[in-house]
């Protein structure tokens, strides 16, 4: 109830300022891609379905569609990280250099970086830079989220219907927990959304030793969705709003200040040691997931209409287009 207040009290004010939309159009069904995220939304996509935690994905840094190649990187407890990983960038960025010098491709190996980089981005300027922006993101295990997440979403969007937010926010704990409502960060998140004690405290959870309410799916729902809405009414936007879940409102909100409340351009030209690649790339990564998770529940909708229509007898269109009858 609180939540719809504010929001109402936000669309006034907002109105007298000049910049609100109608309360139709201001609080979003859905939430979609801003211009220019489109190729990052389709890479992150590819990192939830396609790869698995031993791949490396060996991509430009502030390019995700330059894809310099996938390889088998198995996972070490060393602290010194994995050798095989250190050779695979030390190749990739030798050979980015080597580009750069020639200006032009000399080998086999260098001719297969180069063909990775779009024709219109092939310059001395770009493979300079790229030298020192290759990275390896591996795959996710993402099967089991989803399946933790069927028990869950139904209510969480019910939740967000009644105070009249996005439903598409219900696929946040992909991200946060995994929708494992028992999964703790080391630096002491719980929950499915992964609230820090202090957070919980402040959106009404009582935190104790043997009374913690983060592991509560409906309580800490409650309190995250309203979370949310508190931090959207103070960035104005749900790009920033997620953005600043992951990040900390603070750091968006001293990003705002400084580049206004335009998500692309903060997330372009906010060059800071705590907005680095994982906050810069959590709202294209949650899009990701939103979508993945989104067909994956259309497949199984129509999964289970097609077993309804053949518990009652009735025909079904199969693959070839014709109509089956049992």
């Amino acid at each position: 109830m609180r939540i719809y207040f504010a929001l109402v009290t936000l669309i006034l004010a907002t109105s007298e300022l000049g910049w609100a939309r109608t309360s139709v159009d201001y609080i979003p069904k859905s939430l979609e891609v801003p211009a220019g995220l489109e190729k990052d939304v389709k890479f992150w996509e590819r990192i939830f379905t396609e790869f698995d935690p031993e791949e490396c994905v060996f991509h430009d840094e502030w390019n995700l569609d330059v894809i310099y190649y996938v390889s088998r990187v198995p996972r070490v407890k060393s602290a010194k990280g994995s050798s095989l990983l250190k050779r695979h960038i030390k190749s990739i960025r030798s050979g980015l250099a080597r580009i750069a010098a020639n200006g032009q491709p000399t080998s086999d190996f260098e001719r297969a970086l180069y063909r990775a980089v779009p024709p219109k981005m092939r310059s001395k300027s770009f493979f300079a830079d790229a030298k020192d922006q290759v990275r390896c993101q591996r795959g996710v295990e993402f099967e089991k989220s989803l399946t933790r997440s069927y028990q869950y979403v139904p209510m969480i969007k019910r939740l967000l219907r009644e105070k009249g937010l996005p439903e598409d926010l219900a696929y946040l704990p992909h991200l946060e927990s995994g929708f494992d409502r028992f999964a703790t960060s080391k630096v002491g998140a719980k929950g499915l959304w992964q609230f820090m004690p202090h957070t919980a405290r402040a959106e009404g959870l009582v935190v104790r030793k043997k009374k913690d309410w983060r592991v509560d799916p409906r309580l800490s729902t409650d309190a995250a969705t309203d979370h949310l809405a508190g931090i959207f009414l103070r960035t104005r936007s749900w790009e920033l709003a997620i953005t600043a879940y992951n990040y900390g409102l603070n750091g968006v909100m001293r990003a705002i200040q400084k580049f206004g409340g335009d998500y692309m351009k903060i997330r372009n030209e906010h060059k800071t040691s705590m907005f680095g690649f994982a906050a810069r790339n959590y709202y294209p990564s949650f899009l990701a997931v939103r979508n993945v998770a989104m067909r994956e529940e259309a497949k199984l909708a129509r999964l289970y209409q097609q077993a309804d229509a053949v518990a009652v007898g009735e025909g079904i269109p199969d693959p070839a287009g014709e109509t089956v009858s049992f």
